[in-house]
C-alpha cells in the first residue's frame, strides 16, 4: 500500500511543480500568447483535464475567485494563468496520482504471477549448476 502511494505521490509532485514552472513562466513573460503553454498538459493530462476546463467554463466557480485575487494581488492581468495552474495542478496532479496508483497494483501483480509460475526446465538446469554458499 505505501509503495503504491509513493509512486502516486511522487508524479503528483512532478506534475504540480512541472504546471508551477509553467505558470511562473506565464507570469514573467508579459506576451499574452504565453498562456498557450499549459496546451502541453491538455495533452498529457487527456481526458482529465480537458473535462476539467469544459466543466470549468460551463459552471464558472474560478473565475471571480482568481479575478477577485488578480485584482488585489496582479492588479488583473493574470487571471487566466492563474485558473489555468489551479486547473492544471490539481486534476492533472490528481490523473497523474491515479496513475501511479493503477502502475504500482499493476506491477504488483505482474510480480506476483512471475513467482507463482514455475520455472522452465532450463532456467531450474542453471540454477542447479550454481555453487551454493552459505
Amino acid at each position: 500500500m505505501n509503495d503504491r502511494l509513493t509512486l502516486g505521490t511522487l508524479l503528483l509532485l512532478i506534475h504540480s511543480f512541472a504546471s508551477f514552472l509553467v505558470f511562473l513562466y506565464c507570469h514573467i513573460n508579459a506576451e499574452s500568447q504565453s498562456v498557450f503553454a499549459y496546451f502541453l498538459f491538455l495533452i498529457v493530462d487527456a481526458p482529465t483535464l480537458p473535462w476539467a476546463f469544459e466543466i470549468e467554463s460551463k459552471i464558472g466557480l474560478l473565475s471571480p475567485l482568481a479575478d477577485a485575487w488578480t485584482n488585489v494581488w496582479y492588479y488583473g492581468h493574470q487571471g487566466v494563468n492563474l485558473r489555468a495552474f489551479i486547473l492544471t495542478a490539481t486534476f492533472g496532479g490528481l490523473h497523474w496520482f491515479a496513475i501511479g496508483n493503477l502502475l504500482t497494483v499493476l506491477f504488483k501483480r505482474i510480480h506476483q504471477w512471475l513467482q507463482r509460475r514455475p520455472a522452465s526446465s532450463t532456467v531450474q538446469s542453471l540454477l542447479l549448476r550454481l555453487p551454493h554458499t552459505k
